[in-house]
């Protein structure tokens, strides 16, 4: 025990001693500097007087004794480096949301760097369009049969392709380029979620009248976008959902199609709105149903729409679509159970939320 008390006072005296330059230097802020020094002098006293904690641990339990103590607090010690871990983990969080937000903030002021110029010339109409909003993450290989596919006028109105290149390390960029597509570049890799989000303002920095989602790896098509819209431009709905359970579902993934079901069902009920395809990302929105909406799940985007639009009184309607194997490439979403996890809790944190 004596051993372990000076390998303790040693530890303690060296956390302090780091404590302390750290924040001369201004690298360690006032809550975290507070935190390490009432540690290590905590750390530094017990190791002197190690019965100082016998009142506290006898109220936990733990009578008096060089054993029971040392298990006594070892037990504290792992409680509080649990807590201390949660505050790191939402430290880290804050700290992701900051550099994410930075970047969509980045690729926007190039986004209207790189087209005001367009549009000046005249070159792409600033308004009096359908936005449809592409996340990309290196699908050089199905992105051109995508676009080639967009429908030049929808309703009355000229399209507008806005392929968002999540962290793209491919050609899906330049391809986007020379298909006619605008592009927003964003280096930093957040998920698809995110990058629907970016899109999305976008389009309304675009002045877009309608403003749908497709996806880039052609498994939802995109002749199909007429149908979609239609409900926006007639006033019939806020939110459109292509629903494939409606429509048709080509070889689906053993096990997603069950897993649909389910979720079409908790989703109705959370949203008493009748969905049957929740997890569809063949969307339509007008905009001032984009400007209420707030999302903010990076990764599991379909999810929090049809619960944050019901919750916001927006209306909400499904139209048929079909759902095909991905054209190329491979795919970018986590295995079924992961998926289904994270589709839960972003279901039920959105309904809370």
């Amino acid at each position: 025990m004596i051993l372990l008390r000076v390998i303790g006072f040693v530890v303690a005296v060296t956390l302090l001693i780091l404590a302390l330059q750290r924040y001369r230097r201004r690298s360690l802020r006032v809550p975290d500097a507070l935190i390490m020094g009432g540690l290590a002098t905590g750390l530094g006293i017990i190791s002197i007087a190690p019965s100082i904690v016998d009142p506290v641990l006898r109220e936990l339990g733990f009578p008096p004794g060089d054993a029971r103590r040392a298990i006594g607090l070892l037990i504290l010690s792992n409680i509080l480096a649990y807590v201390l871990l949660l505050r790191a983990f939402a430290k880290t969080d804050r700290l992701e949301g900051i550099l994410g937000d930075t970047a969509d903030r980045l690729a926007t002021r190039w986004f209207q760097q790189e087209y005001a110029t367009e549009e000046l010339r005249g070159v792409g109409p600033a308004s009096g369009k359908v936005a449809v909003v592409i996340p990309a993450l290196d699908e050089e290989d199905s992105l051109p049969n995508v676009l080639r596919a967009v429908p030049e006028i929808i309703g009355g109105l000229k399209t507008e392709s806005i392929v968002v290149s999540d962290g793209s390390t491919d050609l899906t960029e330049r391809i986007a380029r020379e298909h006619g597509a605008l592009i927003v570049g964003r280096d930093m890799r957040r998920g698809q979620g995110a990058a629907v989000k970016l899109g999305y303002q976008v389009a309304l920095l675009r002045g877009a009248d309608v403003v749908a989602t497709c996806d880039a790896d052609g498994q939802y098509d995109p002749l199909e976008l007429p149908r979609l819209v239609e409900p926006i431009l007639a006033g019939e709905a806020d939110v459109v959902h292509g629903s494939r359970v409606l429509g048709a579902y080509e070889s689906p993934v053993r096990g997603r199609s069950h897993g649909v079901k389910v979720f079409a069902w908790l989703t109705s009920r959370l949203a008493k709105t009748q969905i049957t395809d929740p997890a569809s990302g063949f969307r339509a929105f007008t905009p001032e149903a984009l400007t209420v909406l707030e999302f903010k799940e990076n990764q599991f985007h379909a999810s929090e729409v049809t619960i944050a639009a019901a919750k916001r009184g927006l209306k909400i309607k499904e139209v048929p679509c079909t759902f095909r194997e991905r054209s190329a490439g491979v795919t970018k979403k986590p295995p079924i159970f992961r998926y289904g996890l994270g589709y839960t809790r972003t279901l039920l944190r959105t309904w809370l939320g």
